[in-house]
């Protein structure tokens, strides 16, 4: 939206946190295919593509892409929002590299973005942030027309939002591709508007894929597409295409700086949440109650695979099922799971009741566990349930005290503090942090002192990162709660 990149939604409470694993969509998944169209509830929600050019198989992208952009561009939307002006955000826990990204001021209460039409009624997608907390919207079409549009749901954690264009018909409606079949150098086509300019086509390439939630949205489930396609304030909401003319992503995040970067949500994971968005107005997500860390390998050595349980909440699926702290869940169904990101994501695809195998590594044995994922609590529950931490139960912030700790003895070394013993239970036995251990950094800054130490914690009471230098190698924990 014009005026601010994008809006960062905190959960009000900070006891709604990362710790717990909420998890990404349940229920109804990416819709039965039929007739080259996604169906969801015997109701057709968009069409399916089969991976020809849409406008048809002469198209040749060497000579121009005009006759694609042609037959696309009526598919993009120009949604104008009029709303309450909003507080500045929190930028904390944030990716540093992120931060140019962040209109730091209050989002204005008028506001420009785009969208994408998934079928000839108006039915419309576009970002959660694009129209959240609007009194009223518009959307201006390729042609000209004016729509009155209504918000029918959102998903904050994945920024997806619908809204429906009151008395559309005979629209033309986008084909959706697949993400999961984009390939780094794929060439790529975003059209939105930027700066409030209609209708503006950019060309790159897929950057990268992968790069997980960056830190934008608390508790995100969004696995961005990175591309270098020119993509500007304004074009949030708007589509990214293939060179199919296949819908392949949501663009969200721009860089009001233009340098080059851009983020899209991956088609993909918009098709697991539209459904529900479109029959519920909201997602409903399963939950194990678990939390994790993220260990960065030792110099030289081949990562290890899995995700590392770090906490495990009293009465939730995952206690039931017998996971324990430490516990480094590798599989589930079947899959292999390369990390606590990519465990959040096969989890997400189950729905909340169902039972799920897990295959975890417990010290020396493997062990395969049954667990009934259940359903991510409201923010009341989750609030509750970080009430209990602080008491001592488990989960909550990292300091449930106030007081920073982490749990170690200390004596000064020639090249900085050394670990002398971990006391067992505590936020450095989490880490993984051992005897000899030389501690080089805690949030990103040295620490040569016990007081340094302290107020390195303090910097943030939901998250800690500390690097230490172990034998030659550097090693890295990252523990959040929120």
């Amino acid at each position: 939206m014009t005026g601010k990149t994008i809006r960062i939604q905190r959960l009000r409470s900070p006891q709604a946190l990362l710790a717990f694993l909420g998890l990404s969509v349940a229920g109804i998944g990416a819709a039965a295919m039929s007739c080259g169209r996604a169906e969801a509830a015997g109701e057709t929600l968009w069409r399916e593509g089969t991976g020809a050019p849409v406008v048809g198989d002469s198209f040749d992208p060497r000579r121009s892409l005009a006759p694609l952009i042609k037959e696309i561009g009526p598919t993009v939307v120009n949604v104008r929002v009029a709303g309450k002006a909003r507080p500045q955000f929190d930028v904390q826990g944030i990716d540093p590299r992120m931060l140019p990204f962040l209109d730091m001021d209050p989002q204005p209460k008028q506001g420009v973005g785009s969208g994408v039409i998934l079928s000839s009624d108006g039915l419309v997608v576009t970002n959660h942030h694009v129209v959240d907390d609007a009194d009223k919207l518009e959307v201006k079409l390729h042609d000209g027309r004016m729509f009155n549009a209504k918000v029918l749901g959102s998903d904050p954690l994945t920024d997806i939002a619908l809204i429906q264009l009151e008395g559309a018909k005979g629209l033309k409606a986008a084909t959706l591709g697949s993400s999961a079949n984009m390939a780094v150098g794929d060439w790529v086509i975003a059209i939105g508007s930027p700066m409030g300019l209609e209708q503006s086509a950019t060309t790159g390439i897929v950057s990268a894929k992968g790069r997980g939630s960056l830190g934008l949205y608390a508790n995100s489930y969004v696995d961005f597409l990175q591309t270098d396609a020119s993509i500007a304030p304004g074009s949030s909401g708007g589509p990214l295409f293939n060179l199919n003319g296949e819908v392949i992503g949501i663009n969200t995040a721009v860089n009001a700086r233009g340098q080059g970067l851009g983020f899209a949500v991956p088609i993909d994971q918009a098709k697991q949440v539209i459904p529900q968005i479109k029959h519920g107005g909201k997602v409903v997500r399963g939950w194990l109650g678990i939390s994790g860390r993220d260990i960065e390998p030792a110099v030289g050595r081949v990562p290890e695979t899995g995700a590392v349980i770090g906490a495990v909440m009293p009465g939730t699926p995952a206690a039931k099922a017998g996971l324990q702290n430490g516990d480094r869940i590798v599989g589930v169904d079947g899959h292999d799971v390369a990390s606590f990101g990519d465990l959040r994501g096969r989890i997400a695809e189950l729905k909340p009741g169902s039972e799920t195998t897990l295959r975890v590594a417990r010290k020396d044995k493997t062990l395969t566990l049954k667990a009934t994922v259940g359903k991510l609590p409201g923010e009341d529950e989750l609030r509750k349930i970080g009430q209990r931490g602080q008491r001592g139960e488990a989960g909550g912030q990292l300091f449930p005290d106030g007081q920073p700790r982490l749990g170690v003895e200390v004596e000064p070394g020639p090249d900085g503090l050394q670990v002398r013993s971990v006391r067992p239970g505590s936020l450095a036995d989490e880490l993984g942090l051992q005897p000899g251990d030389r501690l080089h950094s805690i949030n990103g800054e040295p620490v040569r002192s016990a007081d340094e130490v302290g107020a390195a914690l303090g910097k943030d009471s939901g998250r800690v990162e500390v690097k230490v230098k172990r034998g030659d190698a550097t090693h890295s924990a990252v523990i959040e709660r929120r």
